[in-house]
């Protein structure tokens, strides 16, 4: 293990954490995709050395972001589509199943960067690169971290 230092970066705007978000780039930098595979985040910025996941029960974020869009946006519409005999009933309950197991796969990249975005914009001080001078760096835990190659 050697020790990985984080890379100065200017200043994070708000539209670049927006930008940053919808592209599923690196919210410090917006140098690297969040993502190595189609379903695997990079846990670090290979760029500024940002930790990008920070393990357990990070992840509910993009789940919640993930499943409201599926459900408000697919699956009750169907629903009431079919309630109200615009659709039959078997149909609607295939279109609505089916769209409640491929939905959320199909959004699962887009419901990170949503994720990373909205909490960066609630916290921005907790980007390296908006950090101020005289913050306590017990607050970031990305100062002392090592890195396997």
């Amino acid at each position: 293990m050697e020790e990985f230092q984080l890379q100065p970066t200017p200043h994070v705007t708000r539209r670049q954490l927006l930008m940053r978000g919808l592209r599923c780039q690196c919210p410090n930098c917006g140098q690297t995709k969040l993502f190595k595979t189609r379903l695997r985040i990079h846990r670090y910025c290979s760029n500024c050395g940002m930790r990008i996941e920070r393990g357990d029960g990070y992840y509910l974020g993009p789940l919640c972001i993930n499943y409201a869009v599926a459900v408000f946006t697919f699956v009750l519409p169907t629903l009431l589509l079919g309630f109200f005999g615009y659709i039959a009933t078997k149909l609607t309950l295939t279109i609505a199943a089916t769209g409640a197991l491929l939905l959320p796969v199909l959004l699962y990249r887009f419901s990170w960067g949503c994720w990373l975005m909205i909490y960066y914009m609630c916290l921005p001080d907790e980007l390296h690169a908006n950090r101020t001078a005289d913050c306590d760096d017990l607050s970031f835990e990305e100062e002392r971290r090592t890195r396997t190659k």
